[in-house]
């Protein structure tokens, strides 16, 4: 995902200090760029609380608590698209 798209998400949620502070790692990481769309980011945003005053959050953690979130929402996609066309009873 681009860079503009990616700040529009922090600035969407009100979370535009952490790409502020972490814009630099988000590009050498890469950790975006497998990311296919903008609501993904988003939702994660709103799931966490990041407060602004409080945060001494490391780009680690925030990378870490970003992939179980974006892995967790792959999976779940991959789970109901694979899904048997048949009733789970008759097995």
């Amino acid at each position: 995902m681009d860079e503009i798209s990616v700040k529009n998400a922090f600035e969407e949620t009100g979370y535009l200090f952490l790409y502020d502070k972490f814009s630099y790692q988000f590009y050498v990481t890469g950790i975006f760029d497998l990311v296919d769309q903008q609501a993904i980011i988003v939702d994660f945003l709103n799931s966490y609380s990041f407060d602004d005053d409080k945060c001494s959050l490391f780009f680690d953690d925030f990378s870490f608590f970003f992939n179980c979130f974006h892995y967790s929402y792959q999976k779940q996609k991959w789970s109901t698209f694979l899904k048997p066309e048949y009733d789970e009873h008759i097995c």
